[in-house]
């Protein structure tokens, strides 16, 4: 039976799960460490924005879309936040993610769910004052609704990457998620501002950030 986009997706962060969070560990070997620079250290600039952009965090409640190992949401929770959910379909992602969140301390502040947004969050849920979706948009075929829901259960700011199509390090990174059969979803400039005007998002500031594009949101 072939699998839909989102099935690829999903066994493929769920087997990659513990590699993937080691783009955040510090302590590493100088061949992965030049590896996760090179290659991922957007990965890193993406939550420094994101926490300049959202502080001060005090009493808010933030919807993490893909949160992928947590990271995220642990550091919104660090800073102060009173709420933090994260969703993600893979499982692997979310079991790393609990067990990371109570390493750090905040896991009576942090809730996951396996599972699609928006499908799988309540409308008692929300609202919340901000909803964040980094590293995500690049394995969803179409984020149109996606990001209209994003944009309905926030009052506040919404933060959005959009990796880009025309960059340097994409026709090897096309090949390697190629070579995986994982399905991958690059964007030129106008294609994210079309997407954003097809949600209703009117108010953003657009950010060039190394090879993502960054959105950041008002609504």
């Amino acid at each position: 039976m072939t699998q839909s986009v989102e099935d690829k997706v999903r066994d493929h962060f769920h087997d990659d799960a513990a590699r993937f969070d080691a783009i955040y560990v510090e302590k590493k070997g100088p061949v992965a460490a030049f590896i996760d620079n090179f290659w991922r250290g957007v990965v890193q600039k993406r939550l420094e924005l994101n926490l300049k952009e959202l502080r001060p965090f005090e009493g808010k409640k933030i919807l993490d879309v893909g949160c992928g190992s947590g990271r995220f949401c642990i550091a919104f929770a660090k800073e102060g936040a009173e709420k933090v959910i994260g969703i993600d379909f893979a499982p692997a992602m979310i079991e790393l993610a609990d067990q990371l969140s109570n390493e750090a301390g905040v896991g009576d502040r942090c809730e996951y769910i396996v599972g699609a947004f928006p499908d799988d969050i309540e409308d008692s849920d929300g609202p919340f004052d901000a909803c964040t979706g980094n590293g995500f948009f690049d394995y969803i075929e179409h984020p149109a609704p996606i990001i209209s829901a994003m944009r309905e259960i926030t009052n506040g700011k919404l933060i959005m990457s959009f990796p880009k199509a025309v960059e340097w390090r994409v026709p090897l990174r096309r090949l390697r998620f190629w070579m995986k059969g994982t399905p991958l979803f690059l964007y030129t400039e106008s294609q994210v501002r079309d997407l954003l005007a097809q949600s209703g998002v009117t108010d953003f500031e657009f950010i060039h950030l190394d090879r993502d594009y960054l959105v950041v949101a008002n609504v």
